[in-house]
């Protein structure tokens, strides 16, 4: 399977990379999947999640009554609730439920994620989880 990446910038694309990809194919039917390419996650989101809103969560369910022992369960336990696929088997119409990884999610999509915890926080626990905080706003700058 061939990948390759077409930009447009200002309303215009290079497809010369494609046309000399095709020109050069044997006879065939070709499948061609388009879709936006989105950054993944950055790291200070990634901190802001670990750093931040995992530990406030942890804290707050612990005091709802439940025994999280690491912010790796609440991680878990988050992800089973709000990021999971629905596998069904087509014979007996059995849905089980599969977390997806939050390691692959492109910058908008984990930042949904993230606003989606601070409301469950908000609604469900009581906790508000503040914004992030800008890496030059930082001690030291530091990200």
């Amino acid at each position: 399977m061939e990948t390759m990446l077409l930009e447009k910038r200002d309303g215009m694309y290079d497809l010369r990379p494609l046309i000399n990809w095709l020109s050069q194919a044997h006879d065939g039917t070709y499948k061609i999947d388009v879709k936006l390419v989105r950054r993944r996650r950055t790291v200070d989101q990634n901190s802001w999640l670990w750093g931040c809103i995992y530990p406030l969560l942890h804290q707050a369910l612990n005091a709802q009554g439940w025994e999280f022992v690491t912010d790796e369960q609440v991680h878990e336990f988050f992800k089973a609730q709000m990021t999971d696929d629905k596998v069904i088997n087509k014979h007996t119409g059995e849905i089980i439920d599969i977390p997806r990884s939050t390691k692959e999610m492109d910058t908008v999509t984990f930042s949904t994620y993230c606003d989606q915890l601070r409301e469950y926080g908000r609604q469900y626990l009581g906790v508000e989880i503040p914004d992030p905080v800008p890496a030059e706003y930082r001690k030291g700058g530091q990200t």
